[in-house]
């Protein structure tokens, strides 16, 4: 089954939309990491950035996914980047 096409407009919305918020878990990890001074994170703090982690993971595969889709329905040839898009 061939994925939808997508337009080059809703791309880009979307793939912005998912670029800024793979920057705000990785905000959020980062803050949520800065916490452990050697001594390990309290179990609330360590479901949080359990938590954060898996959503970064989706939000990336997310963008994965949007960059295949529109490649494979002929909008782009597959970025080489890659998710992080550096």
């Amino acid at each position: 089954m061939q994925p939808e096409k997508i337009s080059q407009d809703e791309y880009e919305a979307e793939l912005n939309r998912l670029h800024e918020r793979r920057e705000e878990l990785e905000e959020q990890e980062t803050t949520l990491a800065s916490h452990d001074h050697g001594g390990g994170l309290p179990a609330d703090q360590q479901n949080r950035l359990a938590k954060v982690r898996g959503e970064l993971a989706d939000v990336l595969q997310g963008i994965g996914d949007l960059q295949d889709r529109y490649a494979d329905g002929g909008g782009a040839p597959p970025q080489p980047d890659g998710a992080l898009g550096e």
